[in-house]
């Protein structure tokens, strides 16, 4: 692999619930927090449902014609769709290896990133039944040589 510059994406970020499995209504739950991070603290380890995680961030300074930008999400619980200015960009699990896409071509001024974390009740997580769900790995950019 070439060498890279990386740029964390660890925060702030914005998280909303957009759909529960409990009775209760949590939809106007919103919270600023940082990546990476599950829901416990917030909406305790039982929660599940959808939540949105969003964060804004300006296009890299310095970028060359020739470099490579890569979005790597770490790992999330349990699973989410990525989506970079309003355009779905790939779908991840837990469990999976790092999601790597490249997003060069998508970037513009201001840039707008989404990750929707769905955790279903019904779903069996291994070790991590006990613990609440979210975007639990790190979120980054990857400048790189192109290949």
């Amino acid at each position: 692999m070439p060498d890279f510059h990386a740029i964390r994406l660890h925060g702030p970020w914005t998280a909303k619930v957009l759909d529960s499995q409990f009775a209760c209504d949590v939809s106007t739950h919103e919270r600023r927090l940082s990546i990476p991070s599950d829901w416990g603290d917030w909406l305790g380890a039982s929660f599940r449902g959808r939540v949105e995680f969003r964060r804004r961030f300006g296009l890299p300074t310095q970028l060359n014609p020739g470099q490579a930008v890569w979005l790597v999400l770490e790992s999330v619980d349990f699973q989410a769709s990525i989506s970079l200015n309003e355009i779905e960009v790939g779908t991840m699990r837990l469990g999976d290896d790092a999601f790597r896409v490249e997003i060069g071509e998508q970037l513009q001024h201001s840039n707008h990133l989404r990750v929707v974390v769905d955790l279903p009740a019904e779903v069996d997580r291994g070790e991590r039944n006990p613990l609440a769900g979210g975007l639990i790995g790190s979120v980054r950019l990857e400048i790189s040589e192109s290949l």
